[in-house]
């Protein structure tokens, strides 16, 4: 090793050793004859100093050195004493005399300082430059989480006996919901494998196959619209059991993330949202009635009132004229301006409301008030149990249009009272998910995917009412955001057709997509279950990052470019005729 020591191992009981430390220069002071250099490496930093008194050569050099410049220097540890230490080092109290420096390697002035103060940096900038981003202590800071973490689960799935199996990253495409990215295969001229967007069908066949316990640290692919918290490519925890059901996988997920979270964040309020000594759960149909979301926020509580019935007859003929009526009772919402209520209209009426109706309670002002029946307003502020100086919303409409943009507000109106704490882990599980959703285009799709075990007491829906049909399928949720879900699948080839007609498939579609795994399901299937869990997602949320981005060491940015190695970019056509690929002109 070019080191004898790391920059953040010497104490004063390392005084009078002669050590070789080596790193990159974090910041340098000349103090008129005596110059200070802080050197910095993965572990720490190390402040190291040039006397001429010591070593006129080493001096001498230190006089050209500058930032991000990498060197290997020699010398001896002293104590700085009292009065001159620096707390706010782990090496603050000893400094390194140097006898002998070397110049490994010298460095352009860098496009910004390597520290931990990079708001005024352009995101783009640092992404061009990831390599110098990951210098800063943070970002090694995420990795070294990240590290952990994923350490952390292998050792708790191992020592539940489950084995770690690498499925494919080229496999045929089956899609299930999001778009995949195609790779052409140049001995097959005109096939295609893709990239998985899961290992879903694969780690099923390891069921087939008799594994019992399987998972996998993964990555994922999914060609979709990019947010805070995707990636084109993403690593997830990927499980599946044999031989188990709802409540069993639930279990054993929670044993690992709050053994997780005691582990690495026990700084985190998270039992204080336990119910019986255990996460809480809801139903999908709870969620959207109480929170207006699949994956409530529950750190505070804002829930809605459901004011269906009170809602006929009330002398507000919108009200009257919907199917449901909801209402967000807001404590101290007079606080709130009209500007923020028409900025919270707008919100709403992004997330598919026609407006947004509110009511001041003490004061007259607003349609609901000036037009609604008296007894429907006593009968509003006796059900929400609101009082003068608060503030109702109303959500209108069909189930899901009453109930979304008010959850999207109730957010909203949190952010706006600071409501929403760092320091709360609100864990969450959502059961009873639908098996099926109406999509844009008014066709049947899999709320989740085609695998999902219906409900046995909804089976007979399938012929009559399939958008009724309850799945075996949970998501767990962190502070409003989906960590992952799963689960029971269906173990049936002759139910597993059936779902796959419903969804609208005819026999030559089924065999071309799914085939394989119905021919799979002829040979004694077991019963079996299981979860993903988004890493990236998991590690944003214990590092309190703003976005999967800092906490994954060579991401894409918002349009799914690499501007770090340029990607993606253009091929040779030499190579895509090999590949025989035709790029085509865009049409105007």
């Amino acid at each position: 090793m070019l080191r004898t020591h790391t920059c953040n191992q010497l104490t004063t009981k390392d005084e009078n050793k002669k050590v070789t430390l080596t790193g990159w220069v974090h910041h340098r002071r000349d103090h008129g004859g005596i110059i200070f250099i802080d050197l910095r490496d993965r572990y720490g930093v190390t402040q190291i100093t040039f006397d001429p008194a010591v070593n006129a050569q080493a001096h001498k050099a230190a006089e050209h050195i500058r930032s991000e410049w990498v060197l290997k220097a020699t010398g001896t540890v002293k104590n700085r004493g009292e009065g001159l230490r620096n707390k706010n080092l782990e090496t603050g109290e000893i400094e390194v005399f140097i006898e002998g420096i070397e110049v490994l390697n010298e460095s352009k002035t860098p496009p910004f300082e390597i520290n931990e103060h990079m708001d005024h940096v352009r995101e783009d900038l640092r992404l061009e430059h990831r390599y110098l981003d990951l210098r800063r202590p943070k970002m090694q800071e995420n990795l070294r989480l990240r590290y952990n973490i994923m350490t952390f689960i292998r050792n708790f799935y191992d020592a539940q006996d489950f084995l770690e199996v690498e499925t494919p990253i080229m496999i045929k495409g089956t899609p299930e919901g999001s778009r995949e990215y195609l790779v052409p295969s140049r001995l097959h001229r005109g096939e295609f494998y893709v990239l998985p967007q899961s290992p879903q069908q694969l780690k099923q066949l390891l069921m087939v196959g008799g594994i019992d316990k399987y998972f996998q640290i993964a990555r994922c692919f999914r060609d979709e619209d990019l947010r805070g918290d995707r990636q084109p490519e993403f690593t997830q925890l990927d499980v599946e059991q044999s031989f188990v059901e709802q409540d069993d996988i639930i279990a054993e997920t929670e044993q690992m993330i709050l053994g997780l979270t005691e582990k690495v964040v026990p700084h985190k309020n998270y039992q204080s949202f336990f119910e019986s000594g255990k996460i809480k759960q809801i139903t999908w149909q709870e969620a959207l009635g109480k929170y207006g979301s699949d994956k409530p926020d529950i750190r505070f509580d804002m829930a809605f009132v459901d004011m269906t019935e009170e809602r006929l007859g009330c002398g507000f003929g919108v009200f009257e004229s919907v199917d449901r009526l909801f209402t967000l009772p807001v404590p101290n919402g007079s606080d709130l301006s009209r500007k923020d209520i028409d900025t919270f209209t707008k919100l709403a009426q992004k997330h598919g409301a026609g407006g947004l109706a509110w009511v001041r309670v003490g004061e007259d002002s607003g349609p609901v008030m000036k037009n609604a029946k008296p007894e429907f307003i006593e009968k509003l502020i006796e059900k929400t149990g609101t009082k003068d100086g608060d503030l109702i919303f109303f959500g209108a409409g069909e189930f899901l249009q009453a109930t979304e943009p008010l959850g999207a507000v109730r957010l909203a109106v949190a952010d706006k009272f600071n409501l929403r704490n760092n320091q709360d882990f609100a864990y969450l599980w959502v059961t009873d998910f639908p098996m099926f959703e109406i999509k844009e285009d008014g066709t049947v799709g899999a709320a989740h995917h085609p695998f999902t075990m219906p409900n046995e007491e909804d089976l007979a829906l399938l012929d009559t009412d399939k958008t009724k049909v309850r799945s075996y399928a949970y998501d767990l949720v962190l502070n409003g955001t989906e960590l992952g879900g799963g689960s029971i699948r269906i173990y049936d080839q002759a139910l597993q057709h059936k779902v796959f007609e419903t969804l609208g498939m005819d026999e030559d579609e089924i065999q071309m997509k799914f085939g394989h795994i119905l021919k799979a399901f002829q040979y004694g299937v077991p019963p079996h279950g299981g979860i993903a869990l988004g890493i990236d997602r998991l590690v944003m949320l214990f590092a309190d990052a703003p976005n999967i981005r800092e906490v994954i060491a060579f991401p894409k940015n918002q349009s799914a470019q690499d501007l770090m190695l340029g990607a993606p970019s253009p091929m040779p056509e030499k190579e895509l005729h090999e590949q025989n690929i035709e790029v085509l002109e865009e049409e105007v």
